[in-house]
């Protein structure tokens, strides 16, 4: 076998590896996994998928935003002067906050592909300097954001409308089954989108506008193998949120008996000491499992992005339908 097919066959082999050694090996990294986290900015479609089955499944996938936006717009024009102040005030502070948050993960995220390219490049940065990379070009990542995630929302409301307007009976859940597998191939393709278009600007150097265009030539010259990195992140997030839960329940047995016998005999002050104890635990269990994630992810695209941009690769799908 040619040397070249081999190395085609370790793709997803050598890309994971490396962006495991990138997350193990450099546990600093985590800070910014968690930062990037934020957001949920670890690059895949899985979130978009997953909230898009519990919001279609509840019945009205609406009528929490409306609910709260009208009892919003009801205390800001008919309510006196000084709550129509105090609710201005909150307004403003959530949007504040939340921007900032927006900035810190979207410069976290793109530090992280610049921490992860470096690593092929023979360059070894620190958190801060990634992350300083990736603030200088925050403007053009926080725009992949916004136009990837609006893309996406529009999407969804469309294929939800869809479900919801489909006619009754057999033909209306196969239509819907339709609609909502064109919602998850476009939440799909966006997805790989948005990684590629912030790889192109934090690992190429380029400008939104042509890191985008370039996106599109990629996702025309490899759409099969963007689908097979969401499909492979996909089981990974269902495999890590296993593990998290294992961990967890471990954790769980024997502060359950703790508690337990420290409800028998009575000692209050002790069962509120466990009980916090056990809390800390749990999110730093969640809390580490998701930044490694978040490293992990955004690390295995940045691996992508560089073998597809040096020299190029070939699918998994493709190369066992040339075997056949």
């Amino acid at each position: 076998m040619r040397a070249s097919a081999l190395k085609e066959r370790n793709l997803y082999r050598d890309i994971f590896r490396g962006a495991w050694e990138i997350t193990w090996r450099r546990r600093e990294l985590w800070a910014l996994g968690f930062l990037a986290s934020l957001l949920m900015m670890n690059g895949g479609a899985c979130e978009f998928i997953i909230r898009a089955v519990y919001k279609i499944s509840s019945g009205d996938p609406y009528v929490g935003g409306a609910a709260l936006a009208q009892s919003f717009m009801g205390a800001l024009f008919t309510s006196d002067p000084a709550t129509q102040l105090s609710v201005f005030l909150s307004l403003i502070i959530f949007l504040a906050v939340f921007a900032l948050v927006a900035l810190i993960a979207v410069s976290a995220g793109g530090a992280l592909l610049s921490a992860a390219a470096g690593r092929t490049m023979k360059k070894r940065s620190s958190v801060r300097n990634a992350f300083g990379a990736g603030a200088g070009r925050v403007g053009s990542l926080l725009v992949t954001q916004l136009v990837g995630r609006t893309v996406i929302f529009v999407a969804f409301v469309l294929a939800a409308l869809g479900v919801y307007s489909s006619i009754d009976g057999a033909f209306g859940y196969a239509t819907a089954i339709i609609l909502f597998d064109i919602f998850s191939l476009v939440a799909l393709a966006v997805s790989f989108l948005m990684m590629i278009t912030n790889a192109g600007i934090m690992i190429g150097g380029k400008r939104w506008v042509n890191a985008a265009h370039d996106s599109f030539g990629f996702f025309k010259r490899h759409w099969l193998i963007s689908i097979e990195m969401i499909g492979f992140i996909f089981l990974l997030d269902l495999f890590v949120g296993a593990l998290i839960l294992a961990a967890l329940a471990i954790v769980i047995a024997p502060f359950t008996l703790i508690l337990i016998a420290l409800a028998a005999v009575h000692v209050p002050v002790a069962i509120t000491i466990i009980s916090v104890i056990f809390g800390l635990l749990g999110i730093l269990i969640v809390l580490v499992g998701g930044s490694m994630l978040a490293v992990f992810e955004n690390a295995a695209w940045a691996l992508l992005y560089t073998r597809l941009a040096e020299r190029g690769a070939v699918s998994k799908l493709e190369r066992l339908w040339r075997s056949l």
